[in-house]
């Protein structure tokens, strides 16, 4: 009777040992994969941390000191200053946050708004040829930007709108396959008896856009505002080209042209500000709306 009384505590020994292999090693597995991931971070976050760095030194002290090496006394009067020397070397550091304020604004309200209507009419409208259409569409995001450059630098020619505002956003404000995409996917996922239950109550397809699929759509809307708010604010190659006029260019193109000209080796701590700045509202939008994009990518991954 004692032996088979003991048979079972001898069996759960090696169980318990093999338990304890097992929390062992996936701590092991979870800990190489956070260090991955730290080391990964670290990485990303070395420049954003020399520029910060870079943008509180003296002008004097730029070269004679490590990047990596904090200021001991850090020259908070370099930020204001920005906007004042800029403007001393004719670079109008203020005209081109506003300007890059205005297209960014103009370019986000249009490609969400656009982008939204195309994407409820591939998810939810039936018509010949939607889904044909929809994939052809979507293949254009595999030609490069630089390959649409040309044509559309012929077209704004020929529609007088160079060096403008208008030349600047008017070609990714009515959408982009990626926005379509990314809420096509999410509008599919809302259950078809919602749909069904409006038309019901005699909503037609702009009600039940408007009162249903709005509402329960607003973590991929606003991340499809953030998507085209930081293209917006970084774009860089194609204001470079439709632009000419110093008054007209964004703060991609001000910033880059001020640290090519004359004089640009004397303000390279300004030159450091500005990039700071320029970053300054990309980190705020991803602060507050981090929990939307998180949610919209869990929801739109699968059904």
């Amino acid at each position: 009777m004692s032996t088979i009384a003991a048979s079972p505590r001898l069996g759960a020994q090696p169980a318990a040992r093999g338990g304890r292999a097992n929390k062992v090693l996936q701590f092991s597995k979870l800990t190489v994969f956070y260090l991955v991931l730290l080391g990964v971070g670290v990485v990303f976050m070395v420049p954003y941390i020399f520029a910060v760095f870079g943008s509180l030194k003296p002008e004097s002290s730029i070269f004679t000191t490590p990047a990596w090496v904090p200021p001991s006394n850090p020259a908070w009067s370099n930020y204001p200053n920005a906007f004042l020397n800029f403007s001393q070397v004719q670079t109008q550091f203020g005209r081109y946050m506003l300007n890059t304020a205005i297209v960014t604004v103009a370019l986000t309200v249009g490609q969400v708004l656009f982008s939204m209507l195309a994407a409820y009419a591939f998810a939810r409208l039936t018509f010949p040829g939607r889904d044909g259409i929809f994939w052809l569409y979507l293949c254009t995001l595999m030609v490069p930007n630089i390959v649409t450059i040309v044509p559309l630098y012929t077209e704004m020619h020929y529609l007088h709108l160079v060096n403008t505002y208008w030349a600047v956003f008017l070609p990714y404000a009515l959408g982009t396959p990626y926005t379509i995409f990314l809420m096509r996917q999410f509008f599919r996922n809302i259950p078809q008896d919602v749909i069904d239950a409006a038309k019901i109550d005699g909503c037609g397809d702009v009600s039940v856009l408007r009162r249903v699929v709005i509402p329960l759509s607003r973590p991929v809307i606003i991340t499809a505002g953030l998507i085209a708010f930081v293209f917006g604010w970084n774009n860089f190659l194609w204001p470079l080209v439709v632009l000419n006029s110093q008054s007209h260019y964004l703060l991609t193109n001000g910033l880059a042209n001020f640290s090519t000209g004359p004089g640009s080796g004397e303000y390279l701590n300004l030159l450091l500000v500005g990039a700071v700045i320029t970053l300054v509202p990309m980190l705020v939008l991803f602060i507050v709306f981090n929990r939307y994009i998180v949610r919209s990518i869990q929801l739109t991954s699968g059904k």
